[in-house]
């Protein structure tokens, strides 16, 4: 499902040379630095692993859509650029190390299910980090939730049998990319990314809120 969603999200020439946005560039300046060695986890079609690739950081583009790392490639090349695109999900993909940061682009972390995944992935990120390797997570965030949306969908997985259970803040929604798919996330509480830090043993240095309904949660291993 989440590989047919975002198969076709900015994938044009345009899409990816419009580059970072404002708030990324401005979160980027002051907690990335371009001697870092950088994993970018969900580099889609390469819009800001070229415009990091451009600014003279060591970049590796993780994507879990085979669509879009051949696209990631081409743009690259279009670009007279190299770099490193691989295959593959963050909770299970071979990690090498040591990364200096490890970025969670727009909204992927939210597609990490369940909570004990999210903490378990980020708890093996933190066993690759240098000693001052820091964690960037861009996530979509709330203020509140809707309860009755939350017990709907736990009524709709037990009727239909299915094999696993939503956690408070999964989201259900038909998504606008694909009609054809159901679009999941989980959206965040205030607190609930630097809490999911914490177990795995990272230390919070930066929790901002940016433009549009995205937060970030800047984490160091301790």
């Amino acid at each position: 499902m989440s590989q047919t969603q975002w198969s076709g999200f900015c994938t044009s020439a345009d899409d990816v040379d419009g580059g970072l946005y404002p708030w990324e560039r401005r979160l980027y300046e002051r907690v990335l630095h371009t001697s870092d060695r950088m994993l970018l986890v969900g580099c889609g079609a390469g819009r800001d692993l070229i415009a990091l690739r451009e600014r003279g950081f060591n970049v590796t583009g993780l994507e879990q859509t085979p669509e879009l790392v051949e696209l990631a490639r081409e743009h690259l090349a279009r670009r007279g650029l190299t770099g490193d695109v691989s295959t593959g999900f963050i909770e299970t993909w071979p990690l090498d190390g040591p990364y200096d940061a490890v970025v969670f682009s727009n909204c992927c972390y939210s597609y990490v299910h369940p909570s004990a995944s999210r903490v378990a992935t980020l708890a093996r990120i933190k066993s690759r980090l240098t000693p001052q390797g820091r964690v960037v997570i861009l996530y979509t965030g709330l203020a509140h939730r809707s309860l009755l949306a939350a017990r709907l969908t736990g009524l709709a997985t037990r009727l239909s049998g299915a094999d696993w259970r939503p956690e408070p803040g999964d989201s259900f929604s038909r998504d606008y990319h694909s009609e054809s798919v159901l679009r999941y996330e989980h959206v965040f509480l205030p607190g609930e990314v630097a809490n999911e830090c914490a177990e795995a043993g990272l230390r919070v240095i930066e929790e901002d809120v940016l433009e549009g309904p995205f937060w970030s949660a800047i984490a160091v291993s301790r």
